[in-house]
Parts: C-alpha cells; structure tokens; sequence
C-alpha cells in the first residue's frame, strides 16, 4: 500500500488490526513532519502499541489522537478508519443509522457523532480557494419559495451562499459566449446569517481568490466588492426571464444539494448542523472525478488528523 488502498481489498488487507491503523494514522498525521509541542524538535518514538508519541529531546508525551477531531473517542483507531471508508468512498454518504448497524456500535450517538466531526474534517484547512470566472449567488434550502422571492426577506428557510468556479467547454462561442459556454469545475458553500454586505463579502474573501471575476446579480448586499480585489459581471435581477439570466450553475448547485439531502438522508437534517452537510457535499462534489475512491479515503484521513476536537456538547450547538 502507498499513501492510501486503492480499493477495498486492499483496504482491509492492509488495515486489518488496530496496531495497523495506528501505525497507518501516524504515518499520515506526520507525513509533513513531526515538531513537539513544548520543544519544536523533530524527532519522536512511539511506545509499541503506537498510541502516544514522545519527544526525543524534551520526553513530552502526546497521545496520537490528541489535537485531532478523534481526540477522547473511545472507539477504536479501526473503527474511526472503517467508518471513514464506509462514509468517504459511499457515492452519496451514510446515514448515522445505516453506520451505527455496519460498525455494530451500540449507540446511535456515537455514529451520529462520528459522522458530524467526519463532515467537518472535510473542510481541511488551507484548501484551495476557487478561482478565474466564479458565478456566485445565495439562495434558500428547501426550494422554490412563496411569491417568487430570491432568498432575501423569509425567514422560513436557511439561506446559503453558493460560489461555483466555471471552466470554458471546448468548441464554444470565443466572441459572445454566454452560460451555456461554461459547466461547474469546483463549488463552495455556506450557511449564512442574511445576505448582508458584511456576511456576503466574508463569504467571498474566505472562499474566492482576489483577481477572479464574479458573476452575480445586482443585489445591494455585493457592492463594494470590486474594491476589495475583484471584477464583476452583473446581470440585472428584476430583468431576468430565462435560466440563463438566473445564475443558472448556482441553482444548478442548490438543485444538487436539496436532491442529495432528499435521496440520503430522507429530506430531514439538523438545522443547527446544516453548515457541516454543506461541507460533506462541497466535498464529494469537488471529487467526483477522482481516479480512486481510496484517494478519498486518503483525503479525509487528512481532514481528520488535521483538525481541531470537536466534543458531541458542540456539535448540538455548532451552528
């Protein structure tokens, strides 16, 4: 095995016993190179069951899920890599209910926990911002809403931001190319509190790089923006009659979202985690090309090792 199993086989070949996932958990955790948290110095050795690792220099002693999202799990190193393989290589997800019965837990909230610290480790820290033409709008989970409002004064459903990142498709109009000319490359997405200047600017510094170009509306709440870095192409919301002239990859997105939601988990998730979901479909969709379904496995194991401890009392209050 490389950096990661090609496929299942391989999966449960190599990653049979416990001391196996731990050994294989280090290796990844410290694959860009180990400093001590007291010292700085670089060299550790582990104790034989692999579970802490301990400074050369100074003797600090870290537990290997210390710092992680897995930090005070009582599960087992191979159950958090099993369920990282059930929850990664699924085309669509899992359910907490469908985890919990092939890990055999006994408790639905470990798997619905596991689950949820899983969707956060998703959005790893220091990924790639999106780039060139970015089409970009907000629009309200859960459909079409009363009266033809565009997800701007009801407070019946959840507003999310969308940017998608468009690439030219070959043999296009060069001279007036127009939404049909581009298909989505990469997306991002986010829960928001309105569709402000303050929430949507933020959401655009955190997630687009300055320089790209904006496809949106002429909504009040993106003015301002082109003195922070970016261009601007602007159609004119009360004007738009045909899907082209209605952001057409943003719906397209939101489309994905709420069929993704409907067809895996039933229609039903928790408002309060809303945002983590988001991050779980941002992630299988910017991989949907993937060579392997063990380099999405390999991508999470990253995630997870990488980001901060999340305890269950936070994740019922995350949003």
């Amino acid at each position: 095995m490389s950096n990661y199993p090609k496929n299942y086989i391989e999966f449960i070949d190599s990653l049979s016993t416990d001391i196996e996932c731990r050994k294989y958990l280090l290796n990844i955790r410290w694959e860009k190179g180990y400093a001590c948290v007291q010292c700085g110095h670089g060299e550790y050795w582990t104790n034989e069951e692999i579970t802490y690792c301990i400074c050369r220099k100074c003797r600090h002693r870290i537990s290997l899920l210390a710092g992680t999202v897995m930090q005070d799990s009582k599960l087992a190193v191979r159950v958090w890599l099993v369920a990282m393989w059930l929850f990664s290589t699924q085309k669509d997800g899992i359910s907490a209910k469908s985890l919990q019965d092939n890990l055999g837990l006994r408790s639905y909230r470990s798997a619905w926990s596991m689950l949820h610290k899983l969707r956060i480790a998703m959005a790893r820290a220091g990924r790639e911002p999106l780039s060139g033409m970015v089409e970009i709008g907000e629009v309200y989970i859960g459909g079409t809403l009363e009266g033809g409002k565009r997800g701007r004064g009801t407070e019946k459903k959840q507003l999310v931001a969308v940017a998608a990142q468009l690439e030219r498709i070959p043999g296009g109009n060069p001279d007036k190319p127009s939404a049909r000319d581009y298909r989505l490359s990469k997306i991002r997405a986010k829960h928001i509190k309105n569709a402000s200047k303050a929430e949507l600017h933020g959401f655009i510094k955190e997630n687009i790089s300055k320089g790209s170009t904006l496809i949106r509306d002429d909504w009040a709440g993106y003015s301002g923006i082109g003195d922070e870095g970016y261009r601007s192409e602007i159609y004119k919301a009360s004007k738009a009659t045909t899907d082209d002239e209605k952001l057409p990859h943003v719906h397209l997105v939101i489309s994905l979202i709420n069929r993704w939601i409907l067809g895996t988990y039933q229609g039903s998730i928790d408002e309060n985690n809303l945002q983590t979901y988001l991050e779980e479909f941002t992630f299988r969709f910017n991989r949907k090309a993937s060579h392997s379904r063990g380099w999405l496995f390999y991508r999470l194991v990253q995630g997870a090792v990488s980001t901060k401890p999340h305890p269950y009392e936070l994740l019922l209050i995350q949003d």
